[in-house]
């Protein structure tokens, strides 16, 4: 019974993972956005545990651009394909993926998606 109630707390103040903020920025420096080969990618310089640099990157993955706007869901990325100005903003915690993005009708939308879950593994950028 205990192990249930304790198994309980523990699920009821667990952060979703869909929505938890990244906390890469607090340990990485150098944050922007990059082409690797069509990837979209982010790259850093993240600290290790024991205090060295290392220069890291990470694949964007199902991000895309539904109309001028940036949605997420799975898979590759595609935005990057019809997206511009592509830029990293980091704000603690909170990091934003923001670009001016082409519409149906052929008009350019500035638009945002707050890239969430990333953190820095032993100097490393996961998701």
């Amino acid at each position: 019974m205990w192990r249930n109630l304790l198994l309980g707390c523990v699920l009821a103040t667990t952060v979703s993972p869909a929505f938890a903020e990244s906390t890469f920025p607090y340990t990485c420096s150098e944050i922007r956005f990059a082409y690797t080969g069509s990837d979209a990618t982010i790259k850093a310089v993240c600290l290790k545990r024991d205090g060295t640099p290392n220069a890291t990157s990470l694949t964007l993955q199902g991000i895309s651009n539904e109309n001028g706007i940036l949605k997420q869901g799975s898979g590759p990325s595609t935005f990057q394909k019809s997206c511009g100005d592509i830029r990293v903003i980091v704000n603690g915690p909170v990091v934003i993926l923001a670009a001016l993005c082409r519409t149906t009708a052929g008009s350019s939308n500035s638009t945002s998606l707050s890239l969430n879950n990333i953190s820095n593994n032993d100097g490393n950028l996961t998701q």
